[in-house]
């Protein structure tokens, strides 16, 4: 009986102090991270924008009579949106979808700045660095102007140049090493830093900046720097990549009312200077780009570098590049990138035209939105869409996710 009692009672205590350990609060659990397979959702207003959106794009594509389009749309770090429209090539049955490549022109040129941008956060160049440090044959008409000039000036369209100076020799395919040594002859028409003056020879001195540099040539740099990490798949640098791209848009000229446009053969000009229109380049492709831009990689660029890109350097008092824009009377040049202020929400972009494809970019980085389309005949219809694209987002949160957004 006694053994009995005893055993009860060490029980009773065991009891007792499973309940008092168990009334004690433990430490609250870490929150565990959103698995990479987390479901997203939008929300009905953002998928109703973005319905209409595409019938309205179709509408006015189909009333331009543009053969071929890609779009690509990021918001708060997502593609939201990515899709083709029409066909590769007129009178042929393959239709462009989101991995079809495009040239991209002059949207070239932030790819360029970009890079400068990943080369300066690693201490390889500096954007103030003398462009002659690097380069000798770089040389301008006034030789004390030759060593004021920076990197910063070649990439904001300010050395004092004249409008595209020697454009035309590289449209007749001239090396970069043949054209810079013949910069000395331009009579110049500023000081540097003083007058926007559009460039795209000068502005490709750029690339041989970077090579020199960096003892690699550049479409290498574009390949690992930024095409490979952010995984860019169907982009390229070359003539011979959008010729042996399976999935290629051809461009396409205007020819008649009754003909309407007709395709033409991807020529060469450009891919001698890459860093002003040699980029092709898909709509996935794109997404992923901007995703970058509204600084969501990082390791590829740090947001300083970003955010220097966008800093007003030359100002536009021309509607020029703003005439789609409502009351927004003034526009200016980054570094690579055009911005413009609408009406307290700062736009970051670029446009692009060569041998029959239009391209253009643009991004808020504030409101972490943005698009890209391109399509593959000359029209200045995505031009007319973005603005309004900008505006609604104006003051739009409308993507959520079931836990958070990743």
């Amino acid at each position: 009986m006694t053994r009995i009692l005893s055993f009860s009672l060490l029980i009773a205590a065991a009891i007792i102090g499973y309940l008092a350990f168990t009334d004690a609060k433990p430490d609250p659990e870490p929150p565990k991270p959103v698995p990479d397979d987390a479901e997203w959702v939008m929300d009905e207003s953002m998928a109703r924008y973005l319905a209409e959106f595409e019938e309205t794009f179709k509408a006015g594509m189909n009333e331009k009579k543009i053969p071929g389009a890609s779009i690509v749309i990021v918001k708060d770090g997502r593609v939201v949106f990515q899709k083709g429209f029409g066909v590769r090539e007129n009178g042929k049955p393959q239709r462009v979808n989101e991995h079809t490549v495009f040239r991209l022109g002059s949207v070239s040129k932030g790819f360029a700045s970009v890079l400068t941008g990943v080369l300066a956060d690693e201490g390889i160049v500096s954007w103030d660095d003398p462009v002659t440090n690097y380069v000798k044959d770089f040389q301008l008409y006034e030789p004390g102007q030759t060593d004021r000039v920076r990197i910063r000036h070649l990439l904001s369209h300010t050395s004092g140049l004249p409008r595209h100076a020697y454009t035309n020799l590289v449209e007749d395919g001239l090396s970069m090493d043949r054209i810079i040594p013949r910069l000395r002859e331009v009579p110049l028409i500023a000081k540097e830093g003083e007058q926007l003056a559009y460039q795209n020879a000068t502005y490709s001195v750029i690339e041989k900046v970077l090579e020199n540099q960096t003892e690699s040539d550049f479409n290498t740099l574009l390949q690992e720097k930024l095409f490979k990490p952010l995984s860019m798949d169907h982009a390229s640098s070359t003539y011979e990549g959008i010729r042996e791209a399976e999935n290629r848009a051809l461009p396409h000229v205007y020819v008649s009312r009754s003909r309407g446009r007709a395709p033409i053969s991807i020529s060469r000009k450009y891919y001698n200077a890459v860093s002003s229109g040699g980029i092709n380049a898909s709509a996935s492709d794109m997404g992923k780009w901007l995703l970058m831009l509204t600084g969501h990689h990082p390791e590829v660029i740090s947001e300083e570098s970003l955010n220097k890109l966008s800093e007003p350097i030359a100002t536009l008092n021309n509607r020029r590049f703003s005439r789609h824009w409502d009351d927004v009377n003034r526009s200016y040049y980054g570094l690579g990138w055009r911005v413009l202020d609408n009406h307290g929400q700062k736009i970051v972009y670029h446009g692009g035209y060569v041998n029959g494809y239009r391209s253009e970019i643009a991004f808020s980085p504030e409101d972490g939105t943005g698009i890209c389309i391109l399509i593959n005949t000359s029209s200045s219809y995505p031009l007319e869409v973005i603005p309004g694209f900008f505006n609604h987002f104006r003051s739009d949160s409308s993507i959520t996710t079931s836990d958070q957004t990743r």
